[in-house]
């Protein structure tokens, strides 16, 4: 006969994977007595597992919400790794799992001994993930997530520069980048991969034709910008200053094709796709002449004419202030 904590543990196993069951199952299977089942019953109760009974012929107890999975013993570094990964999501305004992930951690913290928990609270104390600090609301984020995990279309609304617009998108997943969270997608209305920012979702909910769905467990989301979206891949070329080179060096994405020269200037050569276009000029425009682009052409015209768009706004204020001046 099994002592009791490996019981237990086996139990908690046993109403995971059959969700509903009846006292008389469970003294069959561990051939002890109903009493013995029932005070089992109610300790896993008090430590938490979600149980209900049900009344009646075909009663019983019934598993509530989430499966609960056994314990889990850890090493004190296990225990500390788990804290160092949680501190390097501290700073995200929005999380998927958000309430999931704080009480995982109460209750990880709460059965750690006091040593282990000192230690822990130094390492939260002498290690910080910077994360630029975003206003910006992504309600949307855990739908978009559940969305490329279960592998189903939806329709959402997306506020771009253009305004906005209705569109079905089928998820390859989600990533975090500067702060900011992006969903790579194939948009049906577009036919092609397009990189929408989840801020800017503005509705979402499930499309009522699932028939068009693609297979999309073939890609990764570290993959994404590999995919053959019909789109023509552009070469990146830009000169930097070495001022430039500092301010570049700090974004994971243009850091990769940064090449830096002896005397601390350098360039960025590397591929990109269609879609990062607009996000390259916002990025270039904000290093001023410390960055020059010399290719794609394209944004090359597009900085030329925000440039210019400022530069009209700022004319047109100066003659409104003269005007003022001389009434």
């Amino acid at each position: 006969m099994v002592n009791k904590s490996q019981r237990l543990i086996e139990i908690l196993m046993t109403i995971n994977s059959r969700r509903k069951f009846t006292i008389r199952e469970l003294t069959e299977q561990f051939q002890v007595s109903k009493r013995t089942i029932l005070r089992d019953l109610q300790e896993l109760s008090e430590l938490g597992v979600p149980l209900y009974s049900e009344l009646g012929v075909y009663g019983g107890y019934r598993l509530l919400n989430d499966r609960m999975l056994p314990p889990i013993y850890f090493t004190e570094k296990e225990a500390a790794a788990l804290f160092f990964v949680s501190e390097s999501l501290r700073n995200y305004r929005k999380l998927p799992f958000e309430t999931e992930i704080e009480t995982a951690l109460k209750k990880f913290y709460h059965y750690l001994p006091p040593d282990s928990k000192a230690q822990i609270d130094r390492l939260c104390s002498k290690i910080m993930f910077f994360v630029p600090t975003r206003q910006l609301e992504t309600p949307f984020l855990a739908e978009l997530l559940e969305a490329a995990i279960d592998q189903y279309i939806v329709t959402i609304t997306y506020e771009s520069e253009n305004g906005k617009s209705k569109r079905d998108i089928q998820c390859i997943g989600v990533y975090t980048m500067n702060g900011f969270w992006y969903c790579p997608a194939y948009c049906f209305q577009s036919q092609q991969y397009r990189v929408f920012r989840v801020d800017r979702v503005q509705s979402l909910g499930p499309t009522k034709d699932q028939s068009k769905k693609m297979d999309m467990d073939q890609f990764q989301i570290k993959d994404w910008v590999h995919l053959d979206d019909g789109e023509q891949e552009l070469e990146l070329s830009v000169l930097l200053t070495q001022r430039g080179v500092l301010k570049c060096k700090s974004d994971v994405w243009l850091s990769d094709g940064l090449i830096i020269h002896q005397d601390g200037s350098g360039r960025i050569q590397r591929k990109m796709a269609f879609s990062y276009v607009p996000w390259v000029v916002q990025y270039m425009v904000g290093c001023g002449s410390e960055a020059i682009v010399k290719q794609p052409t394209i944004v090359r015209e597009l900085i030329i004419k925000q440039i210019e768009e400022i530069r009209n706004i700022y004319m047109e204020e100066g003659e409104i202030i003269e005007t003022k001046k001389h009434r």
